[in-house]
C-alpha cells in the first residue's frame, strides 16, 4: 500500500451517520488508518496523542463549531501543517471565505451523496502534505549540515564561504515550501470561486481563456522556482532582457490573494523599463522583500496596511507603512543570520541573498532606509549603478 493510504486520517462530526458514511468512503478506497470522533473536543484529545495527516471537520457541531476548531488547531504550531477539509451544507462564498480564513485548506459539500468529490479532495491535500514534508526534510538536512561544517571548519573565510553556500540552499528550499503555499491557495480561491461565476452565467469562452491563463501563470511560477532552486549556483546562467513590470505584476499577482486576505493594500505605479538580467531571480528579490514587509504589517497590527512598488528610472522602490526598522539595526539587515523575526519564523538569509542577487548576480544596488511611518527597499539596477 502507498504512503497516501497509510495516512492517518480525523474525521470529526456530530453526527454518528455522517460519520460512518465517510469512513465507509475512506474504507473502500484503501484508507486504513481513520479514527471519527463526534465533536472537537474528542478531536483536540486524538491530536495530542495520534500523528494526525489530515482531518475532515464538520462545520455545524455544538459547543465548539467547525470554524471555532479550525482555528484552535492550526494555532498549534504542532498541527498548523495538518490539512484541514471543511465539511459544509452552506458552500456560499462567505461560508467558505470564513473556513479558508480560519484556516482551512479545502472543503467538501454535505450532504455527501457520493465518494467521488469527497476522495478527490482528500487525495489532493494529502499528496500535497506529503510534498511539504518532503521539502521540509530536505532543509531539516541542509540544516544539520550547516551546523556541522560550523563545528568542522575554525578559518574564518573559507567557514563564511561554505556557511554561507550551504545556507542559501537551505533558505532557497525553504522558499519553496513558502512560495507554493501561496500559490497553491490562489489557485484554490480561483476554483472556489468558478462554481459562483458557473452560477451568475458569467462563463464564457473569453472568461475561460483569461482563467486558465491566469492560472497557468500560477503553475509556471511554481515551476520556475524549482528551477531557480536548480540553476542558482550554476555559473553557465545566461542573462536575458525582460520587463521590470511584467516581473512584477507576475510576483503581485501571486502574492494577491494572500495579501488581501491579510488586509493588505498592494500599489503599483510607474513607466516600465528593460532589465538585463536573471528574472527569475530577481522575481524572488520582489517576493521577498513583498513578504518581509506582509510579516511586518501583520506582525504589528498596522490598521490600513499598505505596500506600494514605484517602477522609475531604472529603479523600483518598495515600500511599507510598519513602522520602519530601528536605526540601530538597519544597517545589519543584509548580513548573513541577522534577523529581527522571533525564532523559528526567519533565517535571516532572505535579504542577504536578495543583496547577493541584485549586485553580485545583477550588477545593481540594493539598498534600505527609512521613511515616515515605514522602510522603503531600492533596487537600482542602471547601467552606472556601481557609481552610486
Amino acid at each position: 500500500m502507498d504512503n497516501l493510504h497509510n495516512s492517518k486520517i480525523l474525521v470529526v462530526d456530530d453526527n454518528e451517520d455522517n460519520l460512518e458514511l465517510i469512513e465507509d468512503f475512506l474504507d473502500d478506497e484503501g484508507y486504513e488508518n481513520i479514527i471519527c470522533v463526534l465533536g472537537a473536543k474528542e478531536a483536540y484529545d486524538v491530536l495530542s496523542s495520534h500523528n494526525i495527516d489530515l482531518i475532515i471537520l464538520d462545520i455545524m457541531m455544538p459547543e465548539i463549531d467547525g470554524l471555532k476548531a479550525c482555528e484552535y488547531i492550526k494555532s498549534h504550531p504542532e498541527y498548523e501543517d495538518i490539512p484541514i477539509i471543511i465539511a459544509t451544507a452552506k458552500a456560499d462564498l462567505d461560508t467558505l471565505k470564513a473556513g479558508f480564513e480560519a484556516g482551512a485548506n479545502d472543503y467538501v459539500r454535505k450532504p455527501i451523496t457520493n465518494d467521488v468529490e469527497l476522495l478527490a479532495r482528500v487525495k489532493n491535500a494529502l499528496t500535497m502534505k506529503i510534498q511539504l514534508n518532503y521539502i521540509k526534510n530536505i532543509n531539516k538536512t541542509l540544516d544539520t549540515k550547516i551546523k556541522d561544517e560550523i563545528e568542522k571548519n575554525h578559518k574564518k573565510d573559507l567557514l563564511m564561504q561554505e556557511q554561507t553556500k550551504l545556507a542559501a540552499m537551505g533558505e532557497m528550499v525553504g522558499s519553496i515550501a513558502h512560495q507554493w503555499r501561496q500559490p497553491l491557495n490562489a489557485l484554490s480561491i480561483n476554483i472556489q470561486n468558478l462554481e459562483d461565476d458557473f452560477a451568475d452565467g458569467l462563463i464564457d469562452e473569453k472568461f475561460l481563456d483569461e482563467f486558465m491563463g491566469k492560472n497557468r501563470k500560477i503553475i509556471t511560477f511554481m515551476s520556475d522556482t524549482i528551477d531557480d532552486f536548480r540553476n542558482f549556483f550554476r555559473i553557465d546562467k545566461e542573462k536575458t532582457k525582460f520587463s521590470a513590470l511584467e516581473s512584477v505584476d507576475s510576483v503581485v499577482n501571486i502574492l494577491g490573494a494572500v495579501m488581501k486576505s491579510n488586509g493588505i493594500e498592494l500599489k503599483i505605479v510607474g513607466d516600465d523599463f528593460e532589465i538585463y538580467g536573471f528574472k527569475n531571480e530577481f522575481s524572488q528579490v520582489i517576493m521577498n522583500i513583498i513578504n518581509n514587509a506582509k510579516d511586518a504589517l501583520i506582525e504589528k497590527n498596522i490598521k490600513d496596511k499598505v505596500v506600494s512598488l514605484k517602477l522609475d528610472n531604472h529603479s523600483i522602490f518598495i515600500e511599507d507603512n510598519a513602522g520602519g526598522i530601528e536605526e540601530t539595526i538597519i544597517s545589519r539587515i543584509f548580513e548573513p543570520y541577522f534577523t529581527t523575526k522571533e525564532q523559528g519564523k526567519g533565517t535571516g538569509m532572505g535579504l542577504c541573498m536578495s543583496k547577493m542577487i541584485i549586485e553580485d548576480n545583477m550588477n545593481g544596488k540594493l539598498k534600505a532606509r527609512n521613511i515616515n511611518d515605514g522602510v522603503v527597499f531600492e533596487i537600482i539596477l542602471d547601467s552606472e549603478c556601481d557609481k552610486c
